[in-house]
């Protein structure tokens, strides 16, 4: 009586290097045994589970994958791809509350940049390189890394056409104020920069270039942990929800006389 037929998740899972040997190029038995450091014991039976899976064919003495074993490759591939990707992003994600707004799509082939412990702050050079060139760059964000916000505007507003947006909550200004007083009558002269006073409803800071890339910033107590930063259609829809909701609920920052002091006023 004929067996159960094979279970195709676990046959892929299992012999998933023998299918991956034979991609690029069809081989025989002995073409496997000189790029796989198997037994022949151990070579016989993952043939025969990637042919009785319809995985792989024997055709004019060499091994060749179907259709169906091409189309399952590329999906596992991808899929481990991207599992190494959101394992390269998981110490930096440890820093957010499990239930933030952070989602899948966002970090569905996202790039991460972890915070070395010796010089936590070089992620936010990463971050400047980002959006140097950008015209239009739009970032909230509960806190501000001190020492980085002329290098900042300097690095956008080096572009010939730019518009900057960045709101930030009420005491996070007060405090920027404090400590970067020319810096911040700067931005308020700026034409091209739009400062906003909103509560921020999440811990991360949210960065988008453009329609080009989106990132977060991600926090700890005491430093930075990373910085995550995505380029795809469904990271930057997200992105944009996600800044639309606290910009709805800001209010703009304006300069009043010859000081720096402000006055807000509904949006």
């Amino acid at each position: 009586m004929p067996g159960s037929p094979p279970d195709l998740p676990t046959t892929l899972t299992k012999r998933f290097e023998c299918l991956a040997a034979l991609i690029g190029q069809p081989r025989s038995k002995s073409g496997l045994e000189e790029v796989l450091d198997y037994s022949r014991s151990t070579l016989d039976r993952a043939v025969r589970d990637l042919r009785d899976a319809d995985l792989v064919v024997y055709e004019d003495g060499v091994w060749t994958p179907t259709f169906l074993g091409r189309c399952a490759y590329h999906i596992r591939s991808e899929y481990l791809e991207k599992l190494d990707e959101m394992e390269a992003a998981s110490s930096i994600l440890e820093s957010l509350p499990p239930e933030g707004p952070v989602t899948c799509e966002f970090l569905d082939g996202v790039e991460a940049h972890e915070a070395p412990s010796a010089v936590p702050n070089v992620v936010i050079n990463r971050f400047i390189d980002y959006v140097e060139g950008g015209r239009t760059v739009c970032l909230a964000t509960p806190r501000v890394i001190l020492g980085f916000g002329e290098e900042f505007y300097d690095r956008i507003a080096s572009s010939d056409e730019y518009t900057l947006e960045l709101i930030v909550p009420e005491e996070i200004f007060e405090q920027f104020m404090g400590t970067s007083p020319h810096l911040v009558e700067t931005l308020l002269n700026d034409p091209d920069v739009e400062l906003y006073q909103a509560a921020i409803p999440f811990s991360f800071g949210l960065w988008i270039v453009e329609h080009d890339h989106a990132g977060i910033i991600v926090f700890t107590e005491h430093g930075l942990s990373g910085l995550l930063v995505n380029d795809s259609d469904a990271a930057l829809d997200w992105a944009d929800e996600q800044y639309r909701l606290v910009k709805r609920e800001a209010k703009p920052i304006f300069r009043r006389g010859a000081g720096i002091s402000v006055i807000t006023t509904g949006g």
